[in-house]
């Protein structure tokens, strides 16, 4: 997760999505045999993430409209920052007074241990066909879906435009020799080619993209570990090479973090390319007071065969299993979807939307279209593996490390793997 408007602390939210809570225990859930009839009035409790200023007015304001519309349904709201959130839903699992509507991310493990609904039994047809199939993958168990996907963010080659006509470039790289080559011209031009940020803010999204683009994975086809693969060893000593070798990213790129390195370099026109969110935090955060004209393209890939991708990064909602609330959760999830409701929440807060109908609302803006566009190839980190957590912090805190000359690349992919496979 994080917030793509003005605040940090909201950085637990789409990256908190990969972060994960461990269940010490939890009480034997009801099942979907011993629900008793679906209640069209009552009282549900509803507990949404904190993105910035905007978002307790917007909850408050749209809760007010449903029960207006709803006057035999009651929500009981609370909107509460990600940094409190992280702390409390943990509390609330453990002592069995988890709500009916959720923000947050860890799903999987919820789902597992039984405690929600399967989302079709809380979303109407119509949302639940609305949603962008690359999301609705992502969220699923065995086929079953149980994330209902709330906001996205996408990754993407940021670009300055100024540095590239200086350096006599006319578009933006398609693959991994145009973009070496174009790093070195732009880095004879005075800037840093590539801003690489493999320090612990978010090495895993920069390693993914790179991975990925190299036709590598986190695991295979039958979800077992392939980290230290040697299609992802390549990937790392192309990294290398352009680190140690033609020298074209900022120094110590292993140490370099993503917000405070590359995006406020790239704000400050020193990095010609670097990794950025189309929009969101890069945008309002590190961009609007910025000189630099730039513009965004997909990631460039070792080969074209490869398809184009992004990164997907989402925070999600999830139903809790309260016998009989599946029809007012449905109500209120209906309500909370309506075009106009939910576009009103992305545009605050700066996010993108997941479902269909408000995308295509807002291509015509150019910045939310070069995100948009992405959506439908976004790829994920395996989030239901019960090991990622580990994985994340791992290649967080070391994969930075296979940067220094000194150091064996093999033997960090090697950590990474064996760390991945035995949970340490």
């Amino acid at each position: 997760m994080r917030s793509l408007t003005r605040r940090t602390v909201a950085a637990a939210g789409l990256s908190a999505l990969s972060a994960g809570l461990a269940l010490t225990a939890v009480a034997a859930p009801a099942t979907a045999a011993a629900r008793t009839p679906a209640a069209t009035s009552g009282t549900i409790n509803v507990v949404m993430a904190e993105y910035s200023s905007l978002t307790q007015p917007y909850w408050t304001a749209l809760v007010s409209r449903f029960e207006k519309a709803n006057p035999s349904i009651h929500v009981d709201l609370r909107v509460i920052d990600w940094n409190t959130l992280l702390q409390e839903v943990p509390t609330m699992i453990q002592t069995h007074s988890y709500p009916d509507i959720l923000n947050f991310n860890n799903y999987s493990t919820y789902a597992k241990a039984g405690l929600l609904f399967p989302a079709k039994e809380v979303l109407s047809p119509q949302v639940e066909a609305d949603f962008e199939p690359s999301f609705v993958k992502s969220d699923s168990i065995n086929g079953t879906q149980y994330g209902i996907p709330w906001i996205a963010s996408v990754r993407a080659l940021g670009y300055n435009k100024a540095a590239f006509a200086k350096a006599g470039l006319m578009s933006p790289p398609a693959t991994w020799a145009q973009f070496a080559t174009d790093a070195e011209k732009l880095t004879k031009a005075g800037y840093y080619g590539y801003c690489l940020p493999l320090g612990s803010e978010e090495a895993q999204a920069e390693w993914s993209l790179w991975m990925w683009s190299n036709g590598g994975n986190w695991t295979n086809s039958a979800g077992q570990w392939t980290i230290n693969s040697p299609t992802n060893m390549a990937t790392l000593n192309f990294l290398r090479t352009l680190a140690n070798v033609d020298k074209v990213t900022e120094p110590e790129p292993g140490s370099t973090d993503r917000s405070s390195g590359c995006w406020a370099e790239f704000a400050a026109g020193q990095a010609a390319m670097t990794e950025i969110m189309p929009l969101g935090t890069f945008e309002t955060s590190y961009m609007d007071s910025s000189k630099v004209q730039w513009a965004s393209a997909p990631w460039p890939r070792s080969s074209l065969s490869i398809p184009q991708f992004t990164l997907g990064v989402q925070d999600v909602l999830m139903a809790f299993n309260h016998p009989g609330h599946q029809n007012m959760d449905e109500a209120f999830l209906d309500f909370v979807y309506q075009k106009s409701n939910y576009l009103s929440f992305n545009e605050r807060e700066g996010f993108l939307p997941t479902t269909k109908s408000a995308s295509s609302a807002l291509l015509t803006n150019p910045v939310d279209a070069e995100g948009i566009k992405l959506l439908p190839s976004a790829k994920f980190y395996p989030l239901t593996n019960p090991n990622w957590t580990l994985v994340q912090a791992d290649v967080q805190s070391i994969l930075g490390t296979a940067m220094n000359q000194g150091t064996s690349a093999k033997q960090v992919l090697d950590t990474l793997q064996q760390d991945a496979v035995t949970g340490r």
